[in-house]
């Protein structure tokens, strides 16, 4: 894909975006549920203000350990309107993907919504979007990645269940989330395959990051610092399940 080719060709439409307000509870709510680390900010469906999974970490040290209720304890004290990134960095559907790179890296950010002429949000691009269109040009819309070989036989491990030993490349992966996320935000997911995906993905990152403290806390000696970061994870696996299951009003682990 050419560098002056413009924006609109590589961007995710279908932006989860949150109304100014709204309580701030429901962003913690949106970075949970969706598969994103940026939610646009608008009032009556034009662009206000930017929100990062970063400026939502902060929050963890405004609640007190003693709250009963964290969600209720933020949206009386916490706006988002004082929370959110203003004035935001927005480009137009015909910028060119240079030149949207060139004013990310300008802003220091890594997501830019993409406004039209009347300041709504039609759509959303990161700088893993750039990087992609201009190593594999960018995705096709409207259809799903034909596999280019048959996947091979699952083999029958030592306990005579089956086991799946082919992991999905990243690229196959990451469009795997993609055809997930479209499926399920635009309602097109009567077998709840994207929301199955979306799901698993979560999981999987707790997981992977309770393995990969697991795996430093054996190594390294059992060192308390390790072990309360371990801790830590194990936490917000079981709090992002329950959320997840609805057994708690909290919409996001903070401690």
């Amino acid at each position: 894909m050419r560098p002056d080719e413009p924006v609109s060709r590589i961007m995710t439409e279908a932006v989860v975006a949150i109304e100014v307000d709204r309580p701030v509870s429901e962003v913690l709510d949106c970075l949970l549920q969706y598969p994103i680390h940026h939610l646009p900010v608008v009032r009556q469906g034009k662009l206000v203000g930017m929100l990062s999974s970063a400026d939502v970490m902060k929050l963890e040290f405004f609640v007190p350990k003693s709250a009963v209720d964290r969600a209720a304890y933020l949206d009386e004290r916490i706006t988002i309107g004082q929370l959110m990134q203003q004035p935001v960095v927005s480009l137009k559907p015909s910028i060119s993907v240079a030149v949207a790179a060139e004013r990310m890296m300008d802003a220091g950010v890594h997501a830019v919504p993409v406004v039209d002429d009347g300041d709504h949000v039609v759509g959303i691009v990161s700088t893993s979007d750039v990087i992609r269109s201009l190593l594999h040009g960018p995705p096709r819309r409207g259809t799903l990645p034909v596999a280019p070989v048959a996947p091979p036989v699952p083999a029958e491990d030592t306990h005579g269940q089956v086991a799946y030993r082919r992991r999905p490349t990243d690229e196959e992966y990451a469009t795997a989330l993609r055809t997930a996320e479209v499926l399920h935000v635009e309602a097109r997911d009567p077998r709840h395959l994207g929301k199955a995906m979306l799901y698993l993905d979560q999981r999987r990152g707790l997981l992977e990051k309770v393995l990969e403290l697991a795996d430093r806390f054996l190594r390294a000696g059992q060192d308390e610092q390790t072990h309360a970061l371990l801790l830590k994870a194990i936490h917000a696996a079981k709090r992002a399940e329950e959320h997840a299951t609805g057994q708690t009003r909290v919409p996001f682990p903070l401690e």
